[in-house]
C-alpha cells in the first residue's frame, strides 16, 4: 500500500525537479510558483519561532481537541449512536489531549498553577486541624463525625484505627493525612506532567529544526529543501518495504 503512494510522490517531486521544462502550461506554473511562495513564507515563520510560544498555541489546540471530542461524543451517542470501540477511540483522544494541555500548563506555569490549586489544597489541610480547635472550645461535634470515615476504613493486615477523643489530636492527624496524600499527589503529577511536556516539546521543536535545516541548505526557495528532505525520507523507506 506504502510503495505505490511513496512512488507517486517520487514522481511529483521529480516532475517539479524538471523545472521549465515540466511547467511550460501556465496554470501548472502558477499554482507552483503560489506553492513555492507559500510554503517560503510559512518556513519563515515556522523557523523564527519561539518554542515556549509555540508550545501554549499547542496547548490551546490541544484545549480544543478535548472539547470537540467531547462534544462529538455526545452528539453521536444522542443522534446517531456510537458503538462502543468508537466511544473509547474518542475518549482516549479527549483524555490524551486533557493530559497534554495540564502537562505543558503545569510544566511551564507551575507557580501560576500550583498557587490556583495550592488554596484549595492548603484549606483542605488545615480544615481539620481548624474544625478541632472550633470542637475544643464550642464543644461541636465536627471531629468525630469525619473520623468515623476512617474508623470504618479497611486496612490491611487487619489493623484497625486507633478511637481518638481529643479533637485537636483528631484534626492534628488528619491534616497529617491529607498533607501526607496531597504531597504523593504533587509527585505523581510531575511523573506525569514531565514525559508528556517532554513530547509536546518534540512535537513543537522538530518542525522549528527542519525548518531551520532547510533554510540553510535553500534559503532562497525552501520548497526545494522540503522536496529534497521528503525524496531522501521516500527512498530510504522505501528501501525497508
Amino acid at each position: 500500500m506504502l510503495k505505490p503512494l511513496f512512488t507517486i510522490i517520487q514522481i511529483i517531486i521529480g516532475f517539479y525537479w524538471a523545472g521549465d521544462m515540466a511547467r511550460q502550461n501556465q496554470k501548472i506554473d502558477a499554482l507552483v510558483n503560489h506553492i513555492e511562495d507559500g510554503y517560503g513564507n510559512f518556513n519563515e515563520k515556522l523557523k523564527d519561532a519561539k518554542i515556549i510560544d509555540s508550545l501554549f498555541s499547542l496547548s490551546r489546540i490541544y484545549g480544543f481537541i478535548a472539547i470537540f471530542s467531547f462534544l462529538l461524543a455526545i452528539v453521536l451517542c444522542k443522534f446517531v449512536g456510537l458503538n462502543q470501540k468508537n466511544l473509547a477511540f474518542l475518549s482516549l483522544i479527549g483524555i490524551g489531549s486533557i493530559l497534554g494541555w495540564y502537562s505543558i500548563r503545569w510544566s511551564l506555569n507551575h507557580k501560576k498553577t500550583a498557587r490556583e490549586f495550592g488554596g484549595q489544597a492548603l484549606l483542605m489541610i488545615c480544615g481539620p486541624l481548624l474544625a478541632g480547635a472550633l470542637d475544643l472550645l464550642l464543644h461541636t461535634p465536627f471531629t468525630q463525625i469525619f473520623a468515623e470515615v476512617f474508623y470504618r476504613f479497611p486496612l490491611p493486615f487487619s489493623w484497625e484505627v486507633p478511637h481518638l477523643a481529643n479533637p485537636i489530636v483528631i484534626g492534628c492527624a488528619t491534616s497529617l493525612i491529607f498533607a501526607f496524600f496531597f504531597g504523593v499527589y504533587y509527585l505523581l503529577t510531575w511523573l506525569i506532567a514531565v514525559p508528556l511536556a517532554f513530547v509536546s516539546a518534540s512535537i513543537v521543536l522538530l518542525p522549528v529544526i527542519l525548518a531551520r535545516l532547510i533554510h540553510s541548505v535553500t534559503p532562497r526557495k525552501p520548497f526545494v529543501g522540503l522536496t529534497l528532505l521528503v525524496f531522501t525520507v521516500v527512498t530510504l523507506w522505501s528501501l525497508y518495504l
